[in-house]
């Protein structure tokens, strides 16, 4: 079929925008209309199955049911407001060791969904207790389960390897998560000068007091030593981390530490549908040619000097209306391998350049139309005690889309400075 390559793109794109429009799964969408696809293009069944990941599922719902099994006994929870805590009367500190404990939470293998979702919930309500802008708790939160979140032991971290790895690279894993690291703390900073994090009011003695004074129990202790054993399995014994995360997961279930129904109900089914769904349209759309045409689309427009900012922006437009994990990572990383070879940067070029689509589309994830500012927006609402509650809802929609778009040209002068490129 004549122009099978175009017609491959326009159905990524197309099923992007019925998912936002609609509000429905894109991994659903993209699986159906993978069908009609293969169909146009002349590809059997079993090419279409092939996008199927069953390494990658497994190793997602693995490590989202051990950390579901954390989350739903408490354990995340109370060593969250533990962490919090550590603040004591130094009330300007609570939204820095919010970013630290969100952000160790995550990197220990959680994810951004996971924590992005407890830290978000327990930052707003720790700022409307003690009267301060629930906002930059918030934003605290988010900013730091989304730039922790690339850690090998992570779902997008997992994803990540897998993407890079099939586009013929190695090595860049962690100097991706380092680069995205970076890019959280330059955020955090700016948010702090920006909401004046020092005018903070100080706690007294009539004040709420941050200490949590309950005590991790024996099931939550038993917990967190599960957590330590899959991270020794996985760093000290090179296993795979899904296959590790069962096996402590399967452990902590007979042990009977956890709500088996509870965690498994837990474990974000829609987010792994998303995420494998688009894997097997991608598929379908690289055997087609798609990929091709995307990778010259962008090297028709771009220079080694403005190839950073070119992604960065692509990366932050499609993520506007979608997830990060789910569909900017699916559909951008591939491209990169043609656009590096072609530009002559290598392993080097490589990592600049998946850093750069990832910081880019996690700055413009605090839109209210994507997930974490979908979240953000949420919580907000939940804890906000306005009359006018519409009133309020609508001026923090419109702040959300304000401070993503700050923080989308923000990212694009880090990309053209070449910060990204420091850390190889």
């Amino acid at each position: 079929m004549n122009y099978i390559d175009i017609i491959s793109i326009l159905f990524l794109f197309v099923v992007v925008a019925i998912g936002f429009v609609k509000k429905c799964n894109i991994g659903v969408l993209a699986i159906g209309s993978a069908l009609i696809l293969a169909r146009l293009g002349g590809l059997s069944d079993s090419k279409v199955l092939a996008g199927f990941d069953a390494k990658l599922f497994i190793t997602l719902v693995g490590v989202s049911f051990l950390f579901s099994v954390a989350q739903v006994n408490g354990t995340l929870e109370l060593v969250a407001k533990k962490g919090i805590g550590l603040a004591g009367k130094r009330t300007y500190l609570v939204p820095v060791i919010i970013f630290l404990v969100a952000g160790f939470l995550t990197i220990i293998g959680p994810g951004n969904i996971a924590v992005g979702n407890l830290m978000t919930v327990v930052a707003v309500t720790i700022a409307v207790s003690m009267g301060e802008n629930p906002l930059l708790f918030a934003l605290a939160a988010k900013v730091a389960a989304n730039g922790f979140t690339l850690s090998p032991l992570t779902p997008p971290g997992v994803l990540m390897e897998k993407l890079g790895t099939e586009a013929g690279f190695t090595g860049f894993e962690i100097p991706v998560m380092w680069n995205c690291i970076l890019w959280s703390t330059i955020l955090m900073i700016g948010f702090s000068i920006y909401y004046k994090i020092w005018k903070i009011k100080p706690a007294d003695n009539n004040n709420i007091s941050l200490k949590v004074k309950e005590h991790l129990n024996k099931q939550q202790w038993i917990t967190i030593i599960g957590v330590l054993v899959m991270v020794v399995m996985v760093v000290g014994l090179n296993i795979n981390v899904g296959l590790a995360s069962f096996f402590v997961a399967a452990a902590l279930v007979i042990l009977g530490v956890t709500d088996e129904k509870k965690a498994l109900v837990k474990v974000p089914w829609g987010t792994l549908l998303l995420i494998c769904g688009v894997g097997v349209l991608m598929n379908v759309v690289i055997e087609l040619g798609g990929l091709d045409l995307m990778s010259k689309g962008l090297l028709s427009i771009m220079t080694p000097k403005t190839a950073a900012p070119i992604i960065g922006i692509s990366a932050s437009i499609l993520s506007f209306f979608s997830s990060t994990t789910g569909v900017v990572m699916p559909s951008m990383i591939p491209t990169l391998g043609p656009i590096v070879q072609s530009l002559g940067t290598g392993n080097a070029g490589f990592t600049e350049l998946a850093s750069v689509v990832i910081t880019s589309s996690l700055s413009a994830a605090f839109s209210p139309a994507s997930t974490g500012g979908g979240l953000i927006l949420a919580a907000y609402m939940t804890a906000s005690s306005a009359e006018d509650k519409d009133q309020e809802q609508n001026k923090l929609f419109g702040r959300l889309f304000l401070i993503a778009f700050v923080c989308v040209i923000a990212n694009a002068i880090l990309a053209t400075i070449g910060i990204y490129g420091i850390i190889r």
